[in-house]
């Protein structure tokens, strides 16, 4: 075992998620995520006890990739940017980066499981808080970030894809344009 293992880990539990289809919804066990990873279930195990730390290992894994990405494409931390700044990075983000079923399986099973959705408002939360925004900017700010969602929803799930998220973008940045425009009157 080696220090990039639990990467290794939720990659191939990512890839497992993406490659299933039932409609029954998703079977991700420690079997086949050892199996895949090429680990003995008590190897997986050291690093993942149950399933359940498993699933939060998973989510935690995504929400800290969007930030990652965020971060990367702001070139700061939350903490150093603007409100405006934090969602201009979050539209670019959504609507260019690569999904699949997986991102959205992942962000979606926190509703259904509500000791999942702790990551999702550690990494992200910071990305989307609206302090610092005045109370006429928030509508547009809040407008943009759904815009943005969707986007990456529906490139994610491929139900009723976009042929251009261009235009999608283009919109979501006049609204934060908006709401920087509110916020200095």
């Amino acid at each position: 075992m080696t220090a990039d293992t639990p990467v290794r880990i939720m990659q191939a539990a990512k890839e497992i998620v993406a490659e299933h289809t039932k409609l029954e919804g998703v079977a991700l066990s420690l079997d086949s995520v050892a199996k895949r990873v090429g680990l003995t279930k008590p190897g997986l195990m050291y690093y993942f006890p149950n399933k359940q730390a498993l699933m939060v290992g998973l989510v935690e894994f995504a929400a800290q990739q969007w930030h990652d990405m965020l971060r990367e494409h702001a070139g700061a931390e939350p903490a150093e940017l603007s409100v405006f700044a934090r969602y201009r990075a979050y539209v670019e983000v959504a609507t260019t980066a690569e999904v699949s079923r997986a991102d959205y399986w992942i962000f979606s099973d926190a509703l259904y499981h509500p000791s999942l959705s702790g990551a999702w408002q550690e990494w992200l939360g910071p990305w989307f808080a609206l302090e610092g925004a005045s109370e006429h900017a928030r509508g547009p700010l809040t407008a943009a970030r759904f815009c943005a969602d969707g986007a990456w929803m529906s490139e994610a799930t491929g139900v009723m894809q976009a042929d251009d998220l261009g235009p999608v973008r283009a919109h979501a940045l006049e609204l934060i344009e908006i709401a920087e425009g509110r916020a200095a009157r």
